[in-house]
């Protein structure tokens, strides 16, 4: 279904842009950086805003200059939307506003300023476009999984899906409880949604900066789903979040011992790099 939704998306793009005259599509995207101009632009104007929320040392930031908003099929969102961008280390009030978690965030909202979602990462163009448009539809918004969850409160994916729509807006208590709902019903990881719900909880702690619980739900995945894809990562992080908590001795300990058990694991050379970060300090 959903693939089929978003090639309906590209279809009614064609047709759109084959049909009649319509107002020329430009060569590039003209981005707005005042937050409180675009938002009156895009309310005089009906347009929903797409906000770039970057920071300069992301190099994902950088991919969707290069890749995304080159291309000319995301160039033709700015007809009917108005292109905003911030940066989120320098606006710091706007960046907290909207509770980013991450760079680059890319926030949609109504013309009004309110949020209709948010992409969360780098995605091409070609799936940066879909998923604006679907989430211009409603299709795929938090909102519309909550719905969709009303019906079918059991589903995984749905509830997945909310626990990550809420971290990305940084409301990690709430992101947390939709995880929990995955890893009970899930519970012999039969689907393998439980170690990833795992997973993405000790990654919202640590985003929150809880250390000793996201060092909890490590040790949880790895004694409860041990032979998991995911128990490598949360065995290698062992040691980051132990750092991060402060005990740096401790950190090195779980370092090494981690090489020492899993010396060809690709997270071998993360591993290295942070002992080698922590001995040098």
């Amino acid at each position: 279904m959903k693939i089929s939704i978003k090639f309906s998306v590209l279809v009614f793009w064609v047709m759109t842009i084959s049909c009649g005259k319509k107002e020329p599509i430009p060569t590039q995207i003209n981005f707005i950086t005042d937050y409180n101009q675009a938002a009156s632009i895009a309310e005089k104007s009906g347009k929903p805003m797409i906000i770039d929320f970057y920071a300069d040392w992301s190099p994902w930031c950088d991919s969707l200059d290069i890749n995304t908003y080159s291309d000319s099929l995301v160039i033709s969102l700015s007809v009917s939307n108005v292109f905003v961008k911030i940066d989120a280390e320098v606006d710091t009030a706007l960046a907290d506003r909207f509770g980013l978690s991450g760079y680059p965030t890319i926030v949609i909202t109504k013309s009004g300023g309110q949020e209709i979602d948010r992409i969360w990462g780098y995605l091409p163009a070609t799936e940066f476009y879909n998923q604006v448009q679907l989430y211009l539809q409603g299709r795929e918004t938090l909102e519309d999984y909550l719905s969709r969850l009303e019906d079918e409160p059991e589903n995984l994916e749905y509830l997945s899906m909310i626990g990550e729509k809420y971290a990305s807006r940084s409301m990690y208590d709430k992101s947390v409880e939709y995880y929990e709902m995955v890893a009970e019903l899930d519970s012999d990881n039969e689907d393998g949604y439980a170690a990833r719900a795992l997973a993405s909880i000790h990654d919202v702690q640590g985003r929150a900066k809880d250390y000793k619980t996201a060092l909890e739900t490590c040790l949880r995945l790895l004694r409860t789903f041990p032979d998991s894809p995911e128990s490598d990562e949360a065995a290698a992080l062992l040691g980051f979040y132990t750092a991060q908590d402060g005990d740096t001795l401790e950190a090195l300990k779980l370092y090494k011992g981690y090489l020492k058990m899993n010396p060809d694991s690709e997270n071998a050379q993360w591993v290295k790099k942070r002992i080698a970060d922590l001995e040098g300090e």
